[in-house]
């Protein structure tokens, strides 16, 4: 008897094991080839992974020699570009224009960021290597400059996801208006003067019209073997989007069923501090301000940098600034090429948040309820800016204009009136609520789609062609019809007016078309009747 009770529990285990087996998939992600895009991607990986499936991730080797990210446990592949976004785009144009006040280069950022894309989406090897995973789902981000990542999923005849940080309605395919949906680069708040919607129209069209940094014709160029399809359409087929933004933080959009909203995913329960950053932040009996400017500014000019410490020395509070920069006073100023952002951001002496407004550091911020000061630098950093001082989450300044003074100041206003405090604890507790664990929710969606697919919840218009979305085909029949009407009133108007002879002979013509109908009414009436 207890034999069989054994073999009946060892058979029990083995279906068990067997059933996991089974429903785990293998995820790829392939994230922009940035710093903060690995690390958000890393994240939900991490995720996918508590839930059975085996994870694989796609990274650049730039970003890996960092060693910033944690990838411990998690499957990688890696591969090389002679040249990255961070340090040939983004530091060598985008931050150099801004910070010069001129405008960038743009002919020479897009040959760059068109030049890694050539060269990753012709890497063969690097395509054999990801076809001998065989991955069951792939996960992108749908950023300008890794749209065409598309290709990958496409030649692998893999169904594909995509995530994205802002509102992008033309490869998602959702109707919206641009009177009172702001385009994500720029700094509008929730209502927008005459000008300012006649700029976002021109910022809608511009994308509608063709972004520089993907060619809509990719397929033609890069997977020849497969069936053309235009990028916009290849895009439109994605099981479900990941989207980093929501209505708390940001500003409402139009959605879709298979857009979620996942703002939130960067802000993570916070990890003990290290001895270095522990002690320095518990001797802190006036407050903390943490200083960031993201994954990809370490160096600020000079007197940018000279500015900013003058203005720490002067605040009561100590500083954690990241930088590559030491510090003049060790003692009040702490400095690091890298720093635990959430981590200290859920130090209770922490009191303001200085930041570039980027996404994740932000909804860092919102969840351990800092107020903010922002100095945008670049991208959608000066409309996520716009939005925070619109609800009263903090403060925005010109990092180029601001004085020290005015620096102080912004800072001390932002630590000492409970005003930021408020609105920043109240917005904290809605998202939780709303929207619970971001990273947890992106994990359960792309499980879904494996399990279920995407396309119960696909509208008509992701089936279409964008002409067809945008109705351009009905517009031009209607365009037509009233180009022949004003054509026949133009052609009769001057016949009307024109010499008797012709002004006689039009007259009966119409006068005999009018007692013919008439005719013909009175005889199917007398028809009736009879």
């Amino acid at each position: 008897m207890k034999v069989c009770g054994a073999t009946l529990y060892v058979a029990l285990v083995g279906l068990l094991i067997l059933q996991t087996v089974v429903l785990s998939k293998r995820v790829m992600f392939m994230p922009l080839p940035v710093t903060s895009a690995v690390s958000l991607h890393v994240q939900i990986a991490r995720s996918v992974s508590d839930l059975g499936h085996e994870t694989w991730l796609v990274l650049p080797a730039n970003v890996l020699r960092k060693n910033v990210v944690d990838l411990s446990g998690l499957s990688v592949i890696e591969y090389n570009t002679k040249l990255n976004i961070e340090d040939d785009v983004v530091r060598a144009h985008s931050l150099k224009a801004f910070l010069g006040r001129r405008a960038p280069e743009h002919s020479e950022v897009v040959r760059k960021a068109m030049d890694i894309n050539t060269e990753i989406l012709s890497n063969s090897t690097l395509y054999r290597t990801l076809k001998t995973v065989q991955a069951d789902l792939f996960v992108f981000d749908d950023d300008c400059e890794s749209k065409m990542f598309v290709i990958f999923p496409y030649r692998m005849s893999v169904p594909f996801a995509c995530m994205d940080f802002g509102f992008e309605p033309f490869h998602r395919r959702v109707p919206f208006s641009p009177a009172s949906t702001s385009h994500p680069l720029a700094a509008f708040g929730r209502r927008m003067s005459f000008l300012q919607k006649l700029q976002n129209t021109f910022l809608f069209l511009s994308d509608w019209l063709g972004n520089p940094f993907y060619y809509n014709d990719a397929v033609a160029r890069f997977a020849p073997e497969m069936p053309y399809i235009p990028l916009d359409q290849l895009i439109a087929r994605a099981e479900i989007w990941l989207v980093r933004t929501d209505p708390v933080l940001g500003l409402p959009v139009p959605t879709l069923p298979n857009v979620k909203l996942i703002g939130g995913i960067g802000a993570t329960p916070a990890k003990p501090l290290t001895p270095k950053y522990q002690v320095f932040v518990d001797a802190a009996e006036d407050g903390v301000v943490v200083a960031t400017f993201g994954s990809m500014v370490l160096d600020l000019p000079d007197d940018i940098t000279h500015k900013l410490f003058s203005a720490f020395l002067r605040l009561p509070m100590r500083v954690v600034f990241k930088s590559n920069v030491s510090s003049p006073d060790p003692t009040r100023i702490l400095t690091a090429p890298w720093i635990p952002q959430n981590d200290l951001l859920a130090h209770h002496n922490v009191k303001v948040f200085l930041t570039h407004c980027g996404l994740n550091g932000l909804y860092q911020a919102l969840d351990h309820t800092v107020p903010v000061v922002g100095l945008p630098l670049f991208y959608d950093q000066f409309h996520n800016a716009k939005v925070i001082e619109e609800k009263g989450f903090g403060k925005t300044l010109d990092i180029r204009d601001a004085t020290e003074s005015q620096l102080v100041e912004a800072l001390m206003e932002a630590a000492a009136d409970p005003m930021y405090k408020n609105s920043i604890s109240r917005a904290s507790a809605l998202f939780r609520e709303q929207f619970g664990e971001p990273i947890k929710t992106s994990a359960y969606w792309l499980d879904h789609v494996m399990q279920y697919g995407g396309q119960y919840m696909r509208t008509a218009g992701q089936e279409m062609a964008l002409y067809e979305f945008l109705l351009l085909d009905v517009l031009a029949v209607l365009g037509s019809v009233f180009a022949v009407a004003v054509l026949v009133c133009c052609v009769s108007f001057r016949m009307l007016c024109s010499p008797s002879k012709r002004r006689v002979l039009l007259k009966r013509t119409l006068r005999s078309v009018v007692r013919k109908c008439s005719a013909a009414v009175f005889q199917r009436h007398l028809q009736n009747k009879l």
